[in-house]
């Protein structure tokens, strides 16, 4: 909670749906999870997943401009499937974000399926981008632990 100021400055700008303040907080009470970067005393990514039984869902992984391709949302996504063992990871990309579906096939996930028109456009063009859906199942071994 002490971060969530600079979150939320993340999260504007990084995405064009933002969440509200509020929406950030309210996740957090709820149990949603943050795992986050920082350079000293500067935040430069974040992962926000929420966990359902035995599935979590990634719902947001932002990077700053300036600190992209350095492999901190990789280490952000690694750090989480450690955390993880044995448990499904699920998420949805933007069909243009190509950038991403690499980071995600290199990690193990797969492409389940697209939902049409899931985002809302952020081009002028006013058209909606579907989402690729995407999964990953956590390796255990057979007592149910991860490896």
């Amino acid at each position: 909670m002490d971060d969530l100021e600079s979150v939320f400055e993340l999260n504007g700008d990084c995405f064009a749906e933002s969440w509200s303040n509020d929406a950030l907080k309210a996740a957090l009470e709820e149990g949603y999870e943050l795992l986050l970067c920082t350079d000293g005393e500067l935040l430069v990514g974040y992962l926000l997943s929420h966990g359902v039984l035995d599935e979590v869902h990634i719902m947001q992984v932002a990077v700053a401009p300036l600190y992209r391709r350095r492999g901190i949302a990789e280490q952000l996504s690694r750090n989480l499937l450690a955390a993880k063992p044995g448990r499904t990871l699920l998420l949805e990309v933007r069909a243009s974000n190509h950038a991403a579906q690499s980071l995600y096939e290199k990690l193990g996930f797969v492409c389940s399926g697209v939902r049409k028109g899931y985002y809302v456009p952020d081009h002028e063009d006013g058209i909606r981008e579907d989402a690729i859906l995407m999964h990953h199942q956590s390796a255990t071994d057979s007592t149910g632990r991860a490896p």
